[in-house]
């Protein structure tokens, strides 16, 4: 509160646990009146779908940007984004996140869609 009027922006991330035939794309969400909170969630997003376009052209990316009355969206000032990663039970979606290479990419593209955030507000 004492920052308000500055850019701020929470990014939390998260690892989902489904059954283990269960795989999934990489998943945004935010507050449904927060329109900063979208704007975020839609810039990591686009980073998201360009950078699987280059490295799996094949691969049909089927994230998506969405609101969620989850606790942790409703209770946060700050506009924020809510990334769930994958399913942790999934072989596809552990190596995603348990291999080095690929939680560094994800961390790369994180920031290159919270750049283009920031970039905007300013």
């Amino acid at each position: 509160m004492k920052h308000k009027g500055a850019y701020q922006r929470l990014i939390v991330t998260h690892v989902d646990s489904r059954n283990e035939n269960k795989n999934i794309d990489v998943f945004f969400y935010h507050h449904k009146k927060s329109k900063n909170g979208k704007r975020l969630a839609l810039n990591i997003y686009e980073s998201f779908k360009e950078k699987y376009a280059k490295h799996q052209p094949k691969r049909v990316y089927s994230g998506s940007v969405s609101s969620r009355n989850l606790y942790l969206i409703k209770n946060t000032f700050m506009p924020m984004v809510y990334i769930e990663l994958g399913n942790i039970k999934n072989e596809k979606d552990q190596k995603r996140i348990l291999d080095y290479e690929n939680r560094e990419a994800l961390a790369k593209w994180i920031y290159e869609g919270l750049l283009l955030d920031f970039e905007q507000n300013n």
